[in-house]
């Protein structure tokens, strides 16, 4: 899409901080700092312009897993309001982000094992989504690309 010389508030960074995730979310977990990475890298890697970009999300549609979903948006900019973005339910995440000239997909290699409950669970949980965060994206996924 082509936007007016004058815009400034188009195809913005999707730099988000992991305070910035708890904001959107409610708190910090580790499915929203996978997601938002998985959104911030097809951002980078295939299309920034959230209009252009559409991202199918796989996942169960129940949480911790469904959190994944609230990320991509943050990271990608395809949103459930642009309607740039479907949800099918699986037993697996993975998200298939396409413009039209390609298809970036993206799953996630090893799926994060949440801590027992316990009096800490959410200390835990935050300190786990914090290492996520700072990983490279080539450790914590399976990436494919094709044009």
């Amino acid at each position: 899409m082509k936007w007016h010389s004058k815009c400034k508030y188009m195809e913005l960074s999707k730099e988000y901080s992991v305070e910035d995730l708890a904001k959107f979310h409610g708190h910090l977990g580790p499915n929203i700092v996978l997601g938002y990475l998985m959104g911030k890298y097809a951002s980078e890697k295939l299309c920034n312009d959230p209009f252009s970009l559409k991202a199918i999300v796989s996942c169960p549609k129940k949480t911790p897993e469904s959190c994944i979903i609230d990320g991509i948006q943050l990271g990608s900019g395809c949103t459930l309001g642009k309607g740039n973005i479907e949800i099918i339910e699986s037993s697996s995440i993975s998200c298939e982000f396409k413009t039209d000239s390609a298809v970036l997909k993206i799953k996630p290699r090893t799926l994060p094992k949440l801590p027992e409950k316990d009096e800490d669970y959410e200390l835990k949980i935050e300190k786990y989504a914090e290492e996520i965060y700072g990983t490279d994206p080539s450790i914590l996924f399976e990436i494919e690309k094709t044009e």
